[in-house]
Parts: structure tokens; C-alpha cells; sequence
């Protein structure tokens, strides 16, 4: 009887999860994935050298779209514009009552990104520096949907060289995604599991 069951109930659990993972991983596919670079000479920030700086101004540079990925939908394409507010940004006072914004409009429609964490900073690189911001997007699909935006600065030739920036924004999975799929091949590895068994039970 309770072999029986479970052959009747580990499939069906399996199938379950299957299903909602798959649902799940539907309701992500849809996602914010893109690079930018920012085009222009007077790029600077302070202080220096740049692996010190706290503050990156982009003000007279023309930022744009300088790639996708696959499930991108921002609706840019690469040579679209992207507009960053404050043009001067101190990354030490972003928060949620003086958030960095960023802000399009694609093929999808209008998007505003409000940033207002610095998540880390990596000054490891001589000459370089890079920001991680966090925050939501909402525009298109995307209702407040958590994302991250990533800013890297370089000067290859140090102090009074040119400054290149670069960056890459993307929507975060939400926790519950990364849930369903561990449940998901957890009741596929314990099917297999069982199957196996019920194969060696019978050899």
C-alpha cells in the first residue's frame, strides 16, 4: 500500500513542481539586460587617483546603448540614448530621498529606474573603480521590479588621462524564482531516486 502510494504521489509531486518552476521561470524571462557606455572627454571624477574617487561626473557625455542580451525587454537597441540624473553623481549620499535615476523610452515603452543603495564598491584595480547600485524599474512589464545598475571608471593612463565608463544594468531574480527551482529538481532527484530503487528491487 505504501509503495503503491508513493509511486501515485512522488510523480505527482514532481509534476507539480515541474509545472510551477516552469511558470516561474515564464515569469522571469521577461527582464531588464543590457550594457551602456558613455561617450565624451569630460568625463571626471573626484578625488583622485580614481581608485579614490567617491564622486563621478557625466555631465556634456552622451550615454548609450551599447549591447543586449537574449530576454532583454527594455526595448533599446544598441545607439540608443539613456538619460542619468544626477549628471554628477556622489556616490556616498545616494539613498532612497536622493536616488540616482535613470530613464528611456524603447520599443516597450517608457522606463524609469530609481537607484538608491551603493550595494558595494570594488577599488581593488589601480586606475579603476566600480559601483553597484540597487534599486526598481518600472516601465513596460516591470512594475518596481528590483534591478541592478553597474558603473566601472577607468583611467588606463592614471591621473589627467581620459576617464572611460562603462556599464551594465539588469533586473534581480526574485527569491521566490531561485525557491521553485531548488524544490523543482529536489522532487526530480528524489523520483530519480525512488526509481532506481524500485529498479534494483526488481533486478
Amino acid at each position: 500500500m505504501k509503495t503503491a502510494l508513493c509511486k501515485i504521489v512522488v510523480p505527482a509531486l514532481a509534476a507539480a513542481f515541474i509545472a510551477t518552476v516552469g511558470a516561474s521561470s515564464a515569469a522571469q524571462a521577461a527582464r531588464i539586460d543590457f550594457a551602456f557606455v558613455a561617450l565624451g572627454n569630460g568625463i571626471s571624477a573626484a578625488p583622485t587617483p580614481l581608485q579614490d574617487a567617491t564622486s563621478l561626473n557625466l555631465d556634456g557625455s552622451i550615454i548609450v546603448v551599447s549591447g543586449t542580451l537574449a530576454g532583454d525587454a527594455s526595448g533599446l537597441s544598441p545607439g540608443d540614448a539613456l538619460s542619468i540624473s544626477p549628471a554628477d553623481i556622489n556616490f556616498a549620499a545616494v539613498s532612497a530621498a536622493d536616488p540616482v535615476t535613470k530613464s528611456w523610452t524603447g520599443t516597450n515603452g517608457s522606463f524609469t529606474e530609481t537607484l538608491t543603495t551603493v550595494s558595494s564598491v570594488d577599488r581593488t584595480s589601480p586606475n579603476a573603480v566600480t559601483w553597484d547600485l540597487t534599486g526598481t524599474v518600472t516601465g513596460g512589464a516591470f512594475n518596481n521590479v528590483p534591478v541592478t545598475m553597474i558603473i566601472d571608471a577607468t583611467q588606463s593612463g592614471g591621473p589627467g588621462s581620459v576617464i572611460s565608463v562603462s556599464g551594465t544594468n539588469s533586473t534581480i531574480p526574485e527569491p521566490s524564482t531561485w525557491v521553485m527551482m531548488a524544490l523543482g529538481f529536489a522532487g526530480l532527484g528524489f523520483l530519480g531516486y525512488r526509481k532506481t530503487r524500485s529498479d534494483n528491487a526488481l533486478a
